[in-house]
C-alpha cells in the first residue's frame, strides 16, 4: 500500500519558489544516498564488531583478545566497506556515462528507431496519438534532452550521480568506525582504568550494542519512513541473531579445539 503523503502546501510552494524542491523528496536537507551510507555503515559496524566480541566471549578468551580482535576487525572492515562503497559509486557513474553515450549515438545514427521508442514511451504514459506526434516533433529539436529522456526510460535513472563519488565511501567508513566502537567501549574503559570487572564487560557490551542498534534502526525512518520503533526493533532483531550465532559458534569451536 502506498504511503499517505501529508505535506504542507505552503511549505511545498515556498521550497519550489526558492529552488529547493528536492527537499520534498529527500530526508530533510540530507542527501538520501549519503544518509543511507551513514545508517547502513553504522549498522554494519555495530553488528560486525559485536559479532567478533560475542564470538571471542563465547570462546571464553581474555578481554585483551576481545579488544585486539575487535579493533583490528573494526578498522579493517570499515576501510573495506568504505573503499567498496567508493568503488561501487565510481563503477555506477562510469556505467551511466557509457550508457548515456550509447543513447546519444543511437539518436545521431539511428534516429528512426529511437523515434519509435519515444512514441512507445509516450504510449505507456497514456498520451493520445496527436499529442505524441507533437511531443516527438518538439523533442527532435533538442537531442540532448531527447537522449536524457530515452536514458531515463531505458535505465530507470538519471545519467548523472549528483553527489561527489568519494562522499558516500567516506561516510560509510566513519559511520562504521563510530558505531562499531560502541560494543568495545567497556573493554576500552577497563584498560583506561575504569573499575569494570572483567566478568561484567561482555554484559555492558551487550547493553551498549542493544541501545546502539535500536537507535541506528530508528534513524532508518528518515529513509524508509514508517514507525521509528518498528525500524528500531527490526534492526535490533537482526543484530541479535548475528550476535547469538557468533556467540554459539565461538563456544562450540572452543569446546572442539
Amino acid at each position: 500500500m502506498a504511503e499517505k503523503i501529508t505535506l504542507s502546501v505552503e511549505t511545498a510552494r515556498k521550497l519550489h519558489r526558492e529552488g529547493k524542491q528536492m527537499q520534498l523528496h529527500s530526508a530533510g536537507k540530507f542527501d538520501n544516498g549519503v544518509l543511507k551510507a551513514a545508517v547502513f555503515g553504522a549498522n554494519d559496524g555495530i553488528v560486525t564488531t559485536f559479532a567478533v566480541v560475542a564470538g571471542v566471549a563465547g570462546a571464553q578468551l581474555s578481554p585483551a583478545i576481545v579488544l585486539v580482535m575487535g579493533l583490528a576487525n573494526m578498522f579493517a572492515d570499515g576501510l573495506s566497506m568504505g573503499l567498496g562503497d567508493y568503488l561501487g559509486e565510481r563503477s555506477e557513474a562510469r556505467h551511466r556515462a557509457r550508457q548515456y553515450e550509447i543513447e546519444k549515438w543511437e539518436i545521431a545514427y539511428i534516429p528512426e528507431e529511437e523515434l519509435i521508442e519515444l512514441d512507445r514511451y509516450f504510449q505507456k504514459k497514456e498520451i493520445n496519438e496527436g499529442d505524441r506526434k507533437q511531443l516527438t516533433n518538439i523533442l527532435r529539436k533538442y537531442p540532448k534532452f531527447w537522449a536524457e529522456l530515452g536514458f531515463i526510460d531505458e535505465m530507470g535513472m538519471t545519467p548523472q550521480i549528483d553527489r561527489q563519488l568519494w562522499l558516500s565511501g567516506a561516510v560509510t567508513f566513519f559511520a562504521f568506525l563510530g558505531a562499531g566502537f560502541l560494543p568495545l567501549t567497556p573493554y576500552v574503559l577497563f584498560y583506561l582504568g575504569a573499575p569494570l570487572a572483567p566478568e561484567h564487560q561482555f554484559t555492558y557490551s551487550m547493553i551498549a550494542t542493544t541501545l546502539a542498534l535500536f537507535c541506528v534502526g530508528s534513524l532508518r525512518t528518515y529513509i524508509t519512513k514508517g514507525a521509528w520503533w518498528k525500524n528500531g526493533l527490526e534492526m535490533l532483531g537482526i543484530g541479535t541473531i548475528a550476535a547469538a550465532t557468533a556467540y554459539v559458534l565461538g563456544a562450540l569451536i572452543a569446546n572442539v579445539v
